[in-house]
């Protein structure tokens, strides 16, 4: 007996463990479908939800964000959807929204990518990008001690091709 998958549309025949035919056309046929279908979702800098702990970031300048770079020479724009949660004994905040950046290397030195914020919610923290794509982040001080935080992210990017 044989197993039927169905792959974004296409249907592969699976012959059944016991079944003499050669697996590896239907294995490979199988592979080439997911692959397909995994690609035509997320692109080469997509970036796949994450989150950073920024437990030791009470108050911080310019702090990288792990993984959400976009180097200029292949990407011309992406969108981030992030959120972000701190609190201290004394103080809770968050917000959640998007950040879109788009980049024109004809602006000046330090304003190669342009970035606009969009969300609700204040979590006293700030968002830029240098001129090589890495996204930052500074927060303010929030009263009280023992600070606990997270930005929770993941963002699709625009290829230049």
């Amino acid at each position: 007996m044989s197993v039927k998958i169905i792959i974004k549309g296409t249907a592969i025949t699976l012959p059944s463990s016991g079944a003499s035919p050669n697996w590896s056309p239907a294995i490979l046929e199988a592979f080439k479908a997911l692959a397909d279908a995994v690609n035509a979702i997320t692109g080469t800098y997509d970036v796949a939800p994450q989150v950073q702990p920024i437990n030791d970031d009470n108050q911080v300048i310019n702090r990288p964000i792990d993984n959400l770079s976009f180097p200029s020479l292949d990407v011309r724009a992406a969108t981030i959807y992030y959120s972000v949660y701190r609190k201290t004994d004394l103080d809770e905040v968050t917000e959640a929204g998007t950040l879109e950046i788009c980049y024109n290397d004809s602006r000046p030195i330090n304003t190669k990518w342009e970035i606009t914020r969009m969300g609700a919610g204040d979590a006293s923290i700030d968002f830029n990008i240098t001129d090589l794509g890495q996204i930052r982040f500074s927060t303010t001080s929030l009263s009280g001690s023992s600070h606990e935080g997270k930005i929770s992210y993941r963002a699709i990017a625009i290829l230049n091709t």
